[in-house]
């Protein structure tokens, strides 16, 4: 009799709600904007010939629980929020020295997430689902199917920007120019309006310590490559170009970078919004040594949860946003699956390991692979890199778990284990601009785990000369100030080869 109640009460309980079970789970975690939420679910669900726009409507709200806007400001000691519109300044060195006399003012500095589930209101919402739906269609855009058009036009927002209310506004400006070229598809569409957006914006260091609007960005018609992303994104999507949002951390250059790409015939096409077409980008990603990325991961509005094969070891890292999914085996260059052996006795060792590149003075993960025993296995890896793989026994550090090795372009793998013991004279080149400034050599050592400097015996204006240089070593040659692209290396037949 328990177990024949218990089943009538969840057969009330479901017949009773008005929306299917996993809509209901999130309109719980929305507290009082719950409301809201029922408002566009209503709106569209009275109606059987707006059933697709009901499906729409569960789509972004089922999603939002995983997306949030950062709202950042100053706040002045008598309670006023402010942001400085860098429109008004001649550039960043006026911006950063506003900033700095805010601060010495007493203003200060006030970061907020906006969970969207609890901020996202009723008019808002159906705002948006009304104009993606015209969009959709257009010429270029009515082959897009609806799963597509879910994730790559309909969302309100590509990353973590706030909210805008624009779209209407950029329909009527960037519509006309496609309607009179009489394009068919996402690709040609989305190159017509990219050239547009060379006229809009361009990349540029903005000097404010927030993460840009889409007002912001498309007012100063400046940004970096997160802004200009957003904005772009933010553009195609509201004339009906299903747009991604793609991004790498470098591993022959400091930093990372974003970027776009467009989905034309069930394909997608990298491009930089407001500066590279689809074929310069991939012209970029392709010949320039530097710019090819080792892995390129790409945001959609909906959650991609992977097969666990392994227990989470609770690191936070980027790469495991949900939100995130890789895609480095959809571009052109050649990747590699490959195994490497354990060679440090760390206890506890969880089975998720990292795949890390020194990038801006850290060795910082771009890749999770899996250990069995001593040997880490990773998926879809472009060559030609230098790597070391880590571990988080403690779930908040990394210990490094391997030597730093090379893996050439097609899966051969060379571990740096410096020989102390057979040393080999080395004169290296000061950096040009930097020729009066004190330059170091160090090598990484593999029993403490960090770069050991070495004594030269030579120094001149625009060289230095050492005699104790490891074989078979991690090197880098670097000035003693946090600046940017001092690069790791290693000699191979009496060449320096920099990564």
């Amino acid at each position: 009799m328990r177990n024949i109640y218990l089943v009538i009460t969840c057969f009330l309980f479901y017949s009773c709600s008005n929306y299917s079970p996993d809509i209901e789970a999130v309109l719980k975690q929305a507290g009082s904007n719950r409301g809201e939420l029922e408002k566009a679910l209503n709106h569209y669900k009275q109606h059987p010939q707006d059933s697709l726009k009901y499906q729409a409507t569960c789509f972004l709200i089922k999603n939002m629980p995983y997306h949030y806007s950062m709202e950042e400001y100053y706040l002045s000691p008598t309670g006023e929020k402010y942001r400085p519109d860098l429109s008004i300044f001649n550039n960043i060195e006026d911006v950063k020295n506003h900033c700095d006399s805010l601060i010495n003012n007493g203003y200060k500095v006030v970061q907020n997430e906006l969970n969207d589930l609890k901020t996202v209101d009723s008019s808002f919402l159906v705002n948006n689902i009304e104009l993606a739906f015209q969009v959709w269609q257009k010429p270029w855009a009515r082959e897009v199917p609806f799963i597509d058009f879910c994730r790559y036009i309909l969302p309100y927002k590509a990353q973590t920007e706030q909210l805008s209310l624009l779209r209407k506004e950029m329909m009527k400006r960037f519509i006309p120019v496609l309607d009179s070229s009489n394009v068919t598809n996402p690709l040609d569409a989305c190159i017509l309006i990219n050239e547009r957006l060379k006229r809009v914006m361009r990349y540029e260091r903005r000097g404010i310590p927030f993460y840009p609007t889409i007002e912001e960005t498309l007012k100063s018609g400046i940004s970096e490559c997160e802004g200009l992303c957003n904005l772009g994104a933010f553009v195609m999507r509201a004339v009906g170009i299903p747009v991604a949002v793609d991004q790498t951390i470098w591993t022959k250059m400091d930093l990372g970078h974003n970027w776009c790409a467009v989905l034309s015939d069930g394909k997608f096409y990298s491009f930089d919004p407001g500066e590279n077409s689809p074929a310069e980008h991939v012209q970029i990603i392709t010949q320039k040594r530097y710019r090819i990325p080792a892995k390129v991961y790409r945001s959609r509005f909906d959650p991609f949860f992977p097969d666990k094969k392994s227990k989470d070891d609770g690191y936070d890292t980027f790469l495991k946003d949900p939100m995130l999914y890789d895609v480095t085996k959809d571009y052109p260059n050649k990747t590699l699956d490959f195994n490497i052996a354990v060679d440090k006795n760390i206890t506890g060792l969880s089975d998720l390991v990292y795949l890390c590149v020194y990038n801006y003075y850290r060795w910082q993960p771009i890749a999770i692979g899996v250990r069995n025993d001593s040997i880490c296995s990773f998926k879809n890896v472009v060559g030609d890199n230098i790597f070391m793989v880590a571990s988080s026994p403690n779930g908040k550090n990394l210990q490094f778990v391997t030597a730093p090795f090379y893996v050439d372009e097609n899966g051969t793998i060379n571990k740096f284990f410096p020989q102390t013991e057979t040393e080999k004279i080395l004169t290296i080149k000061k950096k040009p601009k930097k020729i009066g400034l004190i330059h170091i050599l160090y090598y990484w050592n593999t029993d403490n785990n960090r770069f050991t400097s070495l004594n030269y015996i030579e120094n001149t204006d625009t060289t230095q000369t050492y005699n104790q240089v490891p074989k078979n070593a991690l090197l880098w040659f670097a000035i003693p100030k946090r600046v940017y692209n001092q690069r790791i290396f290693f000699i191979r037949n009496d060449s320096i080869l920099y990564y």
